[in-house]
């Protein structure tokens, strides 16, 4: 009898075990294509261009051989990744600056109440959510030296024109501050919702303590903010450092490589030279700020916001 009791229990006992087993799987099959898209769509690739980076294809006899850190060598020894090096460094911080400062102070007004308030806050995105190529054409067309808008402006003030996007340097000026005009209503929209969880006792108590206005927005809401500021400044560093479209489109990286940021040597190495493993030598160099600036932004989630 205690035998056929035994017998009896164990399949209850098996079954257990496998329902057991099945739940600590079925998680995982769910996951299971996405991880497999992920795969092929990020980390095949970007294993392919790391390969590619240490080798050296012949577009005329089409065969492609391993030449180990030969390309690392070649565009660290070369003035052309250093200026692009330089160019991005100007693009990025003036272009950050920009976008932080412009964001802020329309957060600021936005968070006030006045008429056609709410009205504001949906126009204000209007620059963010238009393709980076359309916001390129557009620009391109107020800067044109000779029909753009800019210049009719100043021909009417009686102003010299200028050919804003034939010298170097005020090229350089061109793209930032249409990049600026890009993606400040990002930077505005996020510091607006930030703004919005500052809880209004904060401010009451500052008031009784007779804070100004300076006073109350130096020491309520910047370090209420600060976690916000510090997430939003990395996020504009790395899409600021990798963006390609709006530069190419409104001059190619010239004048005289005035404006040829790390992308679009990427670009111009793969698609103009051919050679793409100088090309994926410079894209890696890139990949590695990016993993540095993705540490820095997990550490500043991670921190408590005190």
């Amino acid at each position: 009898m205690l035998r056929t009791k035994a017998f009896n229990a164990s399949p209850g006992k098996m079954g257990f075990k496998q329902q057991r087993r099945n739940r600590n799987i079925t998680p995982y099959m769910f996951l299971l294509p996405a991880t497999i898209a992920m795969l092929l769509i990020f980390f095949y690739p970007m294993l392919d261009g790391l390969y590619t980076s240490f080798t050296h294809y012949n577009q005329y006899t089409n065969i492609t051989s391993f030449v180990g850190f030969k390309n690392y060598a070649s565009i660290l020894s070369s003035g052309d990744f250093w200026n692009s090096m330089v160019r991005s460094v100007i693009w990025v911080v003036f272009s950050v600056l920009g976008q932080f400062v412009l964001g802020f102070g329309f957060a600021l007004l936005l968070n006030e109440r006045w008429p056609g308030n709410r009205l504001m806050r949906a126009l204000v995105m209007i620059p963010w959510v238009m393709p980076g190529i359309s916001v390129a054409l557009t620009w391109s067309l107020i800067f044109n030296g000779q029909l753009g808008l800019l210049n009719d402006l100043l021909l009417r003030w009686n102003l010299p024109p200028q050919q804003w996007l034939a010298d170097p340097n005020m090229a350089m000026v061109t793209v930032i501050v249409a990049n600026i005009w890009k993606a400040f209503p990002f930077v505005a929209v996020t510091i607006l919702a930030g703004l919005a969880s500052i809880p209004d006792e904060l401010y009451d108590a500052a008031k009784v303590d007779g804070a100004s206005v300076v006073g109350r927005f130096r020491h309520v809401t910047l370090p209420q903010l600060r976690n916000v500021i510090l997430i939003i400044v990395l996020l504009m560093i790395v899409w600021t450092f990798n963006y390609f479209d709006l530069v190419y489109v409104m001059t190619q990286g010239g004048p005289a490589q005035g404006t040829e940021i790390a992308p679009v040597l990427v670009a111009r190495y793969a698609f103009q030279q051919f050679d793409y493993g100088l090309s994926a030598s410079v894209a890696v160099v890139m990949t590695l700020f990016n993993i540095l600036f993705a540490a820095l932004y997990l550490m500043v989630l991670r921190r408590p916001n005190s």
